[in-house]
């Protein structure tokens, strides 16, 4: 049949209109045939398919280069431009208007094919789209001089008759269909447009991509719909379904088939952002689905392809001439405007597989230049990604090596970064899910007894995502073994320790560091996700430390798992607590606090104060209150007591109900007990070296950079424009701006110091209430050890508070009793801690220990400083003042340093020679940070370097073996500082051949006639070729050595006893040589039996040797005889035998050397009263059960919550509000 015009066709709608003719029977006249159009659009779906299954494959035979690659293209043109009379009769229909036919002969088509595919239907149908809403748009526009309306914006405006159609309708009514109108009309009343736009949508459906004017027609539609709604600014807008499903099925696909537009993606933003984040997340969410379906399938496959090649050229620094590479961003940026969901997946699923995490930050930079809405986009799919379960091919934790997943730490250290760089992106709707899935393992209901307990998937491990975000965007630079001078800087402020952490090369501008900080906080406190965070992290800590959770995880590599997830669960709850810290002035930090005592409920004492000490008025502010008030006439003198805020009196009143009401007999009073838990390390230490140093690199740094901007400027081709030189200039502004506010930080701390240290100054007196050794005990039970592991920061604080009330010159604190105290009690801790326990232990020891180091360094400068000071008291006495008052000696200190490094060296020959890897890595640990204070005393240096070497040679697991390597070098490296060395003088020739002569006389009574010994090991003599034995050379040294020393030790025995006073305390009546000097069987015994006696069998092989001769060796009883009488008989030996073996029990930590010391101690320290005298370096060994009484009595005091530090924590329940009794016994009581 001929062509039709466009004319006869819109005649013949005419007469349809009209009902003059019947559409049934004019449909049957007309070309094609309804199989042909059938037939026609199943080739050109065929031919869709084979394109998008091309795309994924790689023909390797070669067999794709005879294939038409255009063929769908071709199909795709020849439907579009299609002009069958049945297709041109339904644009006809729609330019005159008349939508009841049109609806049913567009309803016809689409059972046989897609009418919208056909550009004069799909032409047609935007047509009446934009006629409909366009006096919407422009009801606010100044009307036309002449009284016209302005025409549509159409290339077919000709042949576009709706006016005539809507007239019509007037006329005669809606033809029968309620449901479907004669004809359409437009209007300024959005409730009567929204649904004919809707009706003629769904003949459009999504491929309205060629009508750029009508769909941002369509987006500024919905705009002025919003705003005409919800006039309010900042507001979140809920939409309602009608214009979210016309979002999500047809403008969002729409907009995918859109080559890259900046100005449509901008105009989207507009309005998805005026949405909350669910609505949002949601449409997302529904547009994702769609890219299944007809044309969007392979629009998602092509932009993945083009994704992934551009991937493959991303590097860290790439160089201007690889295009591609440098302007990786841009080509991003351009795939992302239209689709931005494909684009990131293939992004994100690097991630989640195998990836070089050193690839991270390069992709987050080339999301540099993308919309707002494609980092929004990012959000939502990082959320999805959280909230995904676990499973067989998703874990968040390996369980076997006891680490985290891959994918999950490449998700958070990617998100940190991301969100970093986007700060403007909203947080909401990722915050939100990991609060809640923090709590996905902890949430479910009791369990009776005998059921199974729930395998720990690791789910809640998705607060890494939560660590990194405020790592990076909340500016926390963590590293995970400090030096000391950064460990020094912890005591300075926000800036000081930032600076001390940063990395070389170019620093990040402060404006953006805040930027993020601030998008941060509003995200968390607009929420009041802060209190939930907490009891999350509570909860979970509380499951790790359960029962049910030990069962579980009981067996092999249980310890470790345990420590992982413990450490990361305490380190995520110090950085939440510290950012909150840092971005927060106290008194918006104390509004976002519960109420106290659920804090108290929740937490151990350590934390709880810790999340309370922000919140809580500075201590020094009362002190420079009233030194105002004396300044300015107000008060005649500083009030000697201070009235103190309101939050802290509630806080005295809830930490009563958590103690034991007997707490304060103890000897120490409610306001110390308060004072220690509020001040923090920046209170009582001011690092001076460490804000000189900082300012020193500052300046250094300026000057480099100074000289760099004047050699630039030198530059003959000199161009003040270039980005190098414009950087230059901005970090010397950035440097010089960070110099000034270092120094006013710096200013700022020390007033503050300066104010804390006066008003200690004036409370110091009414700290030790009654001056006793249980004072003491309490003071390390119920405030030391609970604090000393919970971070870095703490383990200083309690060093340097022991410094302060030393400096203070406190009143019934002593020194010796202290460490008397601390050695005994907080040694138990070192086999039950975690990996990051044991290095906060070490830092402690290692400061604890370098000030006996520093009072025994020189005996003037120990005179100077103790002079006066009564913590320097040997005993305890009523009255500070008395006048007959003994001091602790320089040689005091000295021995009393011996005797606290020798308790030290038990505890961690323990940890050495364990069969758990995990104890074994602790110890080694510990070392690690303490070895330049310990050990330092040569008869338990060297055993631990000679364990260390052997674990070195012979430790099977390599992580062990490279450790111990590392610290033996560190070890050797402080021999030089080794105190109490051995002397080292060679013998003269005689005293040499008397000993070779006693040498072979003590092996030939050990002789046997098969020439073995009688401990089965071979003997070997200079006459017959064979060595003799390393025990009787070692025996013989030992001994020789022992003569020459023998006078100088008799003197300087000599000189010990005259300086003691007349009181009947000598040395050789002192307790504590008397229990050195016991040596019972059971001694020798367990000394033989202990591992320990391989690495001392130059003390201990004699003892041990004898008694398994007595029993072995018979036949060569005479020569035994021989040997024990020359012992006997030896002049001026038996003082020198005593002191060997009492240093043999010194060296071997056997369980019945430990008891009989401790038994020793525990009958002395239990003489002792108030008012008697008392040896302060004698060992209080009573502490140690004293200690273990404090923790056994909690449960009835129905206060003590001290963990591992000196109470019991199953107390909180009896006080009403208390936490789970599991948090006490940690990983002790899970050995146990």
């Amino acid at each position: 049949a001929p062509p039709s015009r466009s004319s006869q066709l819109l005649a013949v709608a005419s007469l349809v209109q009209a009902g003059l003719v019947e559409l049934d029977t004019l449909w049957s006249y007309l070309d094609p045939a309804d199989s042909a159009l059938t037939q026609l659009h199943a080739d050109m779906m065929s031919k869709y398919e084979e394109e998008v299954g091309s795309l994924g494959k790689v023909d390797l035979g070669g067999n794709s280069s005879g294939k038409d690659r255009n063929s769908f293209d071709r199909a795709l043109q020849s439907f579009n431009q299609a002009g069958s009379q049945k297709l041109r009769l339904a644009t006809a229909l729609i330019s005159m208007n008349c939508w009841s036919a049109a609806h049913r002969v567009l309803v016809h088509l689409q059972s046989m094919c897609k009418p919208c595919l056909n550009h004069h239907v799909r032409s047609a149908l935007c047509d009446l789209l934009k006629w409909l809403i366009w006096p919407y748009l422009h009801k606010d526009a100044a009307p036309h001089p002449l009284g016209k309306q302005a025409g549509v914006e159409s290339t077919f405006q000709c042949t576009r008759r709706f006016g005539l159609g809507s007239e019509d309708a007037e006329k005669s009514g809606t033809n029968g269909h309620a449901s479907v109108p004669a004809a359409l009309s437009p209007s300024t009343d959005s409730d009567k447009l929204l649904p004919q736009i809707r009706l003629v949508l769904e003949h459009l459906e999504y491929f309205l991509h060629t009508d750029i004017h009508l769909l941002t027609a369509l987006w500024k539609f919905i705009l002025a719909y919003i705003k005409e709604q919800h006039p309010a600014e900042g507001s979140q807008v809920v939409l309602d379904e009608q214009l979210v499903a016309i979002i999500y099925r047809h403008l969002l696909p729409a907009a995918s088939l859109v080559p890259n537009n900046p100005f449509l993606s901008d105009l989207m933003w507009s309005v998805l952002r005026q949405l909350g984040v669910y609505q949002r997340f949601l449409i997302y969410s529904c547009w994702e689905t769609t890219y299944d379906n007809f044309l969007l399938k392979l629009v998602c496959a092509k932009t993945k392809s083009q994704t992934k090649q551009i991937l493959k050229r991303v590097v860290s620094n790439a160089e201007k001439r690889d295009l591609i590479a440098h302007q990786s961003h841009f080509h991003i940026c351009k795939l992302c405007h239209s689709n931005p969901i494909p684009c990131l997946e293939t992004m994100l699923s690097d991630l989640l597989i195998g990836f070089n995490v050193n690839m991270i930050q390069p992709y987050v930079e080339c999301t540099n230049r993308c919309p707002e809405m494609t980092a929004d986009i990012m959000g939502y799919m990082i959320s999805r990604t959280c909230s995904k379960p676990s499973g067989a091919d998703r874990v968040f934790l390996s369980k076997s090596d006891a680490t985290y997943a891959p994918w999950l730490q490449n998700m958070g250290e990617f998100a940190g970064r991301f969100f970093k760089k986007h700060p403007q992106t909203d947080l909401h709707g990722l915050l939100t899910i990991i609060t809640k899935r923090i709590n996905s393992e902890t949430d479910s209901a009791p369990k009776e007894k005998g059921s199974p307990s729930q395998e720990y998937k690791g789910e809640s491990l998705i607060r890494l995502i939560l660590e990194s975000l405020i790592e990076h965007m909340g500016g926390l630079l963590t590293v995970a073994d400090m030096t000391a001078e950064q460990l020094i800087c912890l005591a300075g402020g926000p800036r000081l320790r930032s600076e001390s952490v940063s990395h070389g090369g170019k620093k990040e501008d402060n404006a953006r560091k805040d930027k993020a900080r601030v998008a941060l906080l509003s995200a968390l406190v607009d929420q009041g996700l802060v209190p939930v965070l907490w009891y999350s992290l509570s909860r979970q800590r509380h499951h790790f430390l359960s029962e049910e959770f030990s069962e579980s995880h009981g067996g092999g590599g249980g310890l470790k798992l345990l420590s992982l997830l413990f450490d990361g669960n305490h380190q995520c709850f110090l950085h939440l607590t510290e950012f909150l810290s840092q971005a927060c002035p106290r008194d918006k930090y104390a509004a976002l606090m519960p109420p106290t005592q659920q804090v108290f409920s929740m937490f151990e004492p350590n934390l709880a104060f810790l999340a309370m000490r922000n919140g809580l008025p500075s201590y020094g502010r009362a002190m420079a209150q009233a030194a105002a008030a004396v300044k300015d006439g107000e008060a005649t003198d500083a009030p000697t007591t201070i009235q103190e805020p309101e939050s802290v009196l509630e806080l005295e009143r809830v930490v009563r109900m958590f103690l034991p009401k007997t707490f304060e007999d103890e000897g120490l009073s409610m306001p110390f007990y308060i004072t220690f838990w509020r001040l923090s390390l920046q209170d009582i230490f001011a690092p001076t070296e460490g804000y000189d140093k900082a300012d020193v690199n500052i300046q250094n740094e300026l000057k480099a950079t100074e000289v760099a901007k004047k050699q630039m400027e030198r530059d003959r081709d000199f161009n003040p424009h270039a980005r190098e030189y414009r950087s230059l200039k901005k970090e010397v502004v950035r440097l010089q701006d960070f110099s000034v506010k270092l120094k006013e930080e710096r200013s700022q701390q020390l007033e503050s110091h300066k104010q804390v240290m006066a008003r200690l100054e004036q409370e110091k007196a009414g700290w030790f209430t009654k001056p006793s050794p249980h004072a003491t005990a309490a003071f390390v039970a119920d405030m030391i050890c609970p604090r000393v592991l919970t971070s870095h920061a703490d383990a200083l604080f309690c060093c340097h508070f022991v410094r302060m009330l030393v400096k203070l010159k406190t009143p019934g604190f002593q020194l010796l009793d202290f460490y008397n105290s601390w050695t005994i009690m907080l040694t138990q801790c070192i086999r039950c801690c975690s990996e990051r326990e044991a290095q906060i232990f070490g830092v402690f020891l290692r400061d604890m220990m370098s000030y006996v180091l520093h009072l025994r360094d020189d005996e003037e400068r120990y005179n100077v400083e103790t002079k006066d000071n009564p913590c320097f008291h040997r005993n305890y006495y009523e009255d500070p003042k008395a006048s007959m008052v003994e001091w602790t000696q320089f040689g005091d200190i000295k021995k009393g340093h011996s005797k606290w490094e020798g308790r030290i060296y038990k505890a961690l020959r323990a940890g050495l020679d364990s069969d758990d890897w995990m104890e074994r890595r602790n110890t080694l640990l510990l070392l690690s940070q303490s070895y330049e204070a310990f050990p330092l005393v040569e008869k338990y240096a060297k055993p631990i370097l000679n364990a260390i070497e052997s674990m070195r040679d012979k430790e099977e697991y390599s992580d062990l073996k490279t450790l111990a390597a590392s610290i033996a070098v560190k070890l050797r490296t402080q021999r030089d500082r080794w105190v109490e060395k051995a002397p080292e003088k060679a013998p003269d020739k005689q005293a040499e051949k008397g000993a070779d002569d006693s040498g072979r006389n003590k092996s030939s009574g050990t002789k046997a006639s098969d020439g073995k010994t009688s401990d089965g090991k071979t003997k070997e003599s200079s006459e017959n070729g064979v060595a003799v034995p390393s025990e009787s050379r070692d025996r013989d040294r030992d001994r020789d050595r022992d003569r020459v020393a023998a006078a100088a030790e008799k003197e300087e025995s000599a000189a010990k006893r005259s300086r003691v006073r007349e009181d009947g305390h000598k040395e050789s009546k002192d307790p504590k040589d008397g229990r050195e000097h016991k040596v019972s069987t059971v001694v020798i015994k367990d000394a033989k039996e202990s591992k320990e006696g391989r690495e001392h069998k130059s003390s201990s092989a004699l003892v041990v040797k004898d008694a398994k001769e007595v029993k072995e060796s018979s036949r060569d009883a005479a020569a035994s005889d021989r040997k024990r009488g020359s012992e006997r008989n030896a002049s001026g030996h038996e003082d020198r035998e005593k002191r060997r073996r009492s240093e043999r029990v010194d060296a071997a930590p056997a369980a019945g050397s430990r008891g009989a010391s401790e038994r020793s101690a525990g009958e002395r320290h239990g003489g002792s009263g108030y008012s008697q005298p008392r040896n302060a370096l004698a060992a209080p060994a009573e502490q140690g059960s004293q200690y273990n009484s404090y923790r056994s009595s909690g449960g009835s005091n129905g206060g003590d919550y001290s963990r591992g530090g000196g109470r019991s924590a199953g107390a909180g329940g009896g006080s009403g509000g208390g936490y789970s009794s599991n948090t006490g016994g940690r990983y002790g009581d899970r050995r146990r």
